[in-house]
Parts: structure tokens; C-alpha cells; sequence
């Protein structure tokens, strides 16, 4: 006999043809397109503007370099914090009033945020408006979303998740260039006014072609899970009984924040290691992040259809594959004693990026269509928690690098860290889905295999 996972994962499977019949008429290119245009805005807007805009004004007022990065972590970790409160109310407001609104709100608001930023006179109004900035911002739960009423769970959705990540991958080929040479011949607003077009473009583009991917028929009943005055404790009842449903979900959830965590002890003052590491000026940070982007896309493209192929009902052994692979991309710059060993590492190390779209899938298998913006959402929160962590403990671990205290990449080792401790959590995951015996010894949970 089943257990209750497995009445999940029939029913999305019997609802498969109608999905597939949305989407036909509902294709996701123009959620691709409106995901591409704004963040090729917010590529330009933080990589490595962002970081270096707060150095120079850290410098303005008299600050040393170590105070820049603290300043700098500050600032992230208060976005983040934003983020964490809006988040999931704003995925779960997506599940009773549809998808299309939310992302439209999510562009207006980021329009508004490039502007402030472009015109701060201080520290104080650039991270202000940052920070104001992440409380109208999805954290990619709500395009998540839509991914998953577009398509039905399994391969599928894990491609049309690592498209999403090819858009993101694009974008950061072009935003960090374009960014880091605004930066260098127009000064440190350029960026950010640059950013506020594209932003509109988005806008625009949101509005004219993207469609509502979430029917009414599928949308949560006012009188349930609403985002409108929504408490997040009462949103925790929801997401246990989720858990309770499916353990495997628990550990990957744990999994995806460690993930989280990892990259944001780097990601935070990244640009500002490299400069402090290499001597590297904005247009060779933006080169770099560029690489970055053709290696996401690389690894999206031509990587990930090779991973799902070759691992089909093994997801979880790639997974542990792409963590550890993570791990040692981390060690390796830590260690790396020049530009040239940077790079050597990052191509070596390419199919770490297949890591975010298995993982997706493998969560949202487990998931009802009803929830997926409730699960979302919270997956969104608790990586935003894992990133406000990372930011802080990123920031001064890399302050106190710059003072001495410490060696250059230590935030980089601890972030390898995360990854092992990452692929740990899926292997408990693996053990949780074995089939257990009932009091009477006949099987249940027969979701081992999902």
C-alpha cells in the first residue's frame, strides 16, 4: 500500500496531460524573456558594481577596506532579511491571486529601487534603497512557480528549471561586462541608471506578453492558505504537514539552504577578494562574472540533459555528484595563486551548476501543484535565511582575512564545507525514502524511487 507521498505524485501524474495542454497554450519563453531582461538589469546593477560603489563610498568617509567588506555584508544581509519577510508571502499571495500580478509588482518595484540607488549621495541611501528594494522581491519562488504549473514533475521540469538557469546564465555574461565598463568610464551611478532602463524594458515586456500560468481553477481558496494577512507561523502548519508527508523533503530542504549558505559566504564580497587577491580593476571582475554566466549556460545546455540521461532514477547520486564537485570548486579558488588558476578552476569545475535544477526537481516531485507556490516561497525563506547568515559570517570572515587574522580564503574553505555538508544531507534524504514496514510488516512509503 501506498503512502501519502505516492497519492501526491499519482495525482500530479494524472493531471500530466492537461499541464501539457497549458502548456501549449501558455508557453514559458516570455517568462524566460522578462526573466532575462531583468537580470541582465540586475547583473549590471550588482556585478561588481555594487560592491565596488560601496568600497568607494566606504573610502569617501574615511573607511578602511576591512570596514568596506563588514559594510558591504551589512547591507546584503539586510536585503536579505527583507527578502525573507516578503518572499513567501508574496509566492503564497501568487497561489490565490495568480502569477502574472506578483511579477509585475516584483518589476515595478525594482525600476524604483535602480533609480534611489543611481542618485544615492551615501553609503546610508545606497543601502537603504537596497534594502527597501527586497521586500517587493520573489527571490525567483514565484518564476519557480510558474515552471512547475507549466510543466509535470520529473526530467521535464528539471530542464525547463535549468532553462530558467541558461536565461540567468546569459544574463550574467552580459550584465557584469556591461556593468564593469559603465563603471569604469561613466563613474559608479551609470550602473545603477543603466540597470533602472533595462528594468523598464522588463516592465513593459512583463505586461505585454506574459500570461497568467496559474488558472483559477488550481489558485488556493481565499479562506485557506492566503497571502493577505497571512502570519508566518501560520504558514509553518501548511509546510510540516508537507514535510510529514514526504521526509525526503526535510533533508533536501536542508540541503538547498546549505547550497545557499555556501555561496553567500563567497558571493557576498566576492568582487572585492578578487580585486584584493589579484589586483583586478571592475572591466576584469566583469569579465570574469561573464565567464561565469557562459559557464552556467554550459553547464544548463550541454551538461544537465547529459546528467538527467545518464542518471535517470539515480537523480540523487548526480546530485552528490554536483555538490561535491561544488566543494572542490571552492577549495580550488581558495588555493589558486593567480587569475590564470582561477579560471582553471571554474572550467574544470563546470558541472557544479547542475546542482540548483536537480535538486528543484527532486523537491517539487513531492509537492501537489495546489502548494507549489507555498513550498516555494518557503524553500525561497529559508535559503534567504541561509544567505543572511552567509552575508555576515562571509563578510567578517573576509574583514578579518584583510586584518591579518586570518588566511585570504577562508570564507571560501567554510563555503566547501557547506557543500559537503550539503551531500551528506542528500544521502540522508536517500535513506529516508527506503521502504519502511507497518506494525502489521506490510510495506508502505513506496516513494523510494521518486
Amino acid at each position: 500500500m501506498g503512502g501519502k507521498e505516492d497519492d501526491v505524485e499519482d495525482g500530479e501524474l494524472l493531471n500530466a496531460p492537461l499541464l501539457a495542454g497549458r502548456q501549449k497554450a501558455l508557453p514559458l519563453a516570455p517568462l524566460y524573456t522578462s526573466m532575462l531582461l531583468r537580470t541582465i538589469a540586475l547583473a549590471v546593477a550588482m556585478l561588481p558594481s555594487f560592491s565596488l560603489s560601496v568600497a568607494a563610498f566606504a573610502a569617501a568617509e574615511g573607511r578602511d577596506s576591512a570596514s568596506a567588506a563588514s559594510a558591504a555584508g551589512l547591507i546584503v544581509a539586510l536585503r536579505h532579511m527583507a527578502e525573507f519577510v516578503s518572499a513567501p508571502l508574496l509566492a503564497v499571495w501568487s497561489d490565490q491571486a495568480g502569477r502574472r500580478r506578483v511579477l509585475i509588482a516584483c518589476c515595478l518595484a525594482f525600476v524604483l529601487e535602480c533609480v534611489l540607488m543611481s542618485v544615492a549621495p551615501s553609503l546610508l541611501v545606497l543601502g537603504a534603497a537596497h534594502v527597501a528594494g527586497g521586500f517587493v522581491c520573489s527571490g525567483n519562488a514565484v518564476e519557480s512557480s510558474c515552471i512547475a504549473d507549466a510543466t509535470p514533475p520529473g526530467p521535464a521540469r528539471a530542464v525547463a528549471t535549468g532553462r530558467l538557469f541558461t536565461v540567468i546564465g546569459l544574463a550574467l555574461v552580459i550584465g557584469p561586462m556591461l556593468g564593469g565598463a559603465l563603471g569604469v568610464h561613466y563613474g559608479n551611478a551609470a550602473p545603477f541608471a543603466c540597470a533602472a532602463l533595462l528594468g523598464l524594458v522588463a516592465l513593459v515586456v512583463t505586461v505585454a506578453t506574459l500570461p497568467e500560468y496559474l488558472p483559477e481553477s488550481k489558485r488556493a481558496h481565499k479562506g485557506g492558505t492566503t497571502a493577505g494577512g497571512m502570519s508566518r507561523a501560520s504558514m509553518v502548519a501548511p509546510v510540516l504537514s508537507l514535510l510529514k508527508e514526504s521526509p525526503p523533503l526535510f533533508w533536501y530542504a536542508g540541503a538547498m539552504a546549505l547550497c545557499s549558505l555556501g555561496q553567500s559566504l563567497f558571493g557576498t564580497t566576492n568582487a572585492l577578494w578578487m580585486k584584493e587577491a589579484f589586483g583586478w580593476d571592475s572591466q576584469d571582475l566583469g569579465r570574469f562574472l561573464a565567464v561565469v554566466g557562459f559557464s552556467v549556460i554550459a553547464s544548463q545546455v550541454i551538461v544537465l540533459p547529459f546528467v538527467l540521461r545518464a542518471a535517470k532514477g539515480r537523480e540523487s547520486l548526480a546530485l552528490k555528484s554536483c555538490l561535491l564537485t561544488n566543494a572542490v570548486k571552492f577549495a580550488a579558488y581558495a588555493m589558486a595563486p593567480n587569475g590564470f588558476w582561477l579560471y582553471m578552476a571554474l572550467f574544470l569545475t563546470i558541472p557544479c551548476f547542475c546542482t540548483i535544477p536537480v535538486l528543484t526537481s527532486l523537491c517539487t516531485r513531492h509537492v501537489p501543484a495546489s502548494r507549489q507556490g507555498l513550498w516555494s516561497g518557503s524553500i525561497s525563506a529559508l535559503c534567504t535565511a541561509a544567505n543572511i547568515i552567509g552575508a555576515l559570517v562571509g563578510s567578517r570572515l573576509f574583514a578579518a582575512s584583510l586584518r591579518g587574522l586570518l588566511p585570504l580564503g577562508a570564507n571560501l574553505f567554510v563555503a566547501a564545507g557547506c557543500y559537503l555538508a550539503a551531500a551528506a544531507f542528500v544521502s540522508r534524504a536517500e535513506l529516508s525514502r527506503l521502504p519502511r514496514k507497518s506494525q502489521s510488516g506490510t510495506e508502505f512509503d513506496k516513494s523510494a524511487g521518486a
